[in-house]
């Protein structure tokens, strides 16, 4: 998505096309209604997508939007995908699962791409265990309580058929470590617990929001793109261009980040992070196809980094 410089743009664009749709519907102009409702419903995906992921994300307002577009096309992939995601981070995931499994069914005009079929199955895969998970403590807190009476033969019956019970399994799959290139499954305690070594940059990527850790300075929050752009330097095995920041900033946000907009972001960074200069090393490197000198950018060498994020977390190349 594309950088907007001005916010009421999308109002009037909004507003003419409320306005175009009421008059092709007065007209019984079928075929101009139903492209008029496709634009609109893709402005307010749009729009729901920009105050998600924004440098300042507002879900009630992101929700609104996509409830707009839903409201219009019940079965619009993208719009049942994204309110998915709104309502699994709410943790509120039975309400997810229909939305995930309307996003999949796609309508027949338009499907998800691959990515997001990909990650709305994962998606759903979580909600089933969170779900179960809850369940499975609602069935010992039951069983715990002396007070309540239970048909054991019935429920033994059924009890057979619950295919797991202990829910300390389901805490082994929602996590993931990477370090030194290295990816690991970990548990809730593990990634809530996780301290960085003494050279190493943690970051973290939680339902609390993108944090950066090191050593004794305290956690610092990151936007989207600054810790996309950051995630992109101190993971490089070699000195990462500009141009291949903003592409990894890019992927990561979904979001267009432009030549500009990054150049201002690592200066945030460096400018908000007092150990920026102690953890970065900026250099030149010659361009193998121009021939010319440009910079580049990479942790310092004495220094590792950490990253934790969930199992379902889309992290780029």
């Amino acid at each position: 998505m594309r950088e907007r410089s001005d916010e009421i743009h999308p109002m009037m664009e909004e507003k003419r096309l409320q306005e175009l749709l009421v008059a092709a519907r007065k007209q019984r102009d079928k075929t101009l209604e139903k492209e008029i409702t496709r634009k609109l419903v893709t402005l307010y995906v749009y729009q729901g997508e920009y105050f998600k992921m924004g440098d300042k994300p507002d879900t009630k307002i992101a929700r609104r939007y996509l409830e707009k577009a839903q409201q219009m096309q019940k079965y619009h992939p993208v719009a049942n995908y994204r309110l998915g995601y709104l309502y699994y981070r709410n943790r509120e995931f039975t309400k997810a699962v229909s939305f995930f499994e309307r996003a999949l069914d796609g309508s027949l005009d338009e499907e998800l791409n691959d990515t997001q079929r990909m990650l709305a199955n994962m998606f759903l895969v979580n909600c089933g265990i969170k779900i179960a998970k809850e369940a499975i403590q609602e069935i010992n807190d039951i069983e715990g309580n002396v007070y309540t009476e239970l048909e054991m033969e019935r429920i033994e019956q059924y009890k057979n058929e619950i295919l797991v019970l202990d829910e300390e399994i389901f805490n082994k799959m929602f996590y993931r470590k990477i370090e030194n290139g290295k990816e690991e499954k970990i548990g809730e305690y593990v990634f809530i617990n996780f301290k960085p070594e003494k050279n190493q940059v943690l970051l973290k990527k939680s339902d609390h929001g993108m944090e950066i850790h090191f050593q004794d300075f305290e956690p610092i929050s990151l936007n989207p793109k600054a810790f996309y752009t950051t995630y992109g330097i101190v993971t490089a095995r070699s000195s990462r261009t500009y141009r291949e920041l903003q592409e990894i900033a890019s992927n990561g946000c979904g979001q267009e980040v432009s030549d500009d907009y990054l150049r201002q972001i690592i200066r945030r960074l460096s400018r908000d992070l007092p150990y920026w200069g102690q953890i970065v090393e900026t250099t030149s490197i010659v361009h193998p196809e121009t021939r010319r000198t440009i910079a580049a950018i990479k942790l310092a060498d004495k220094y590792s980094a950490c990253v934790l994020c969930r199992v379902e977390d889309f992290l780029p190349d």
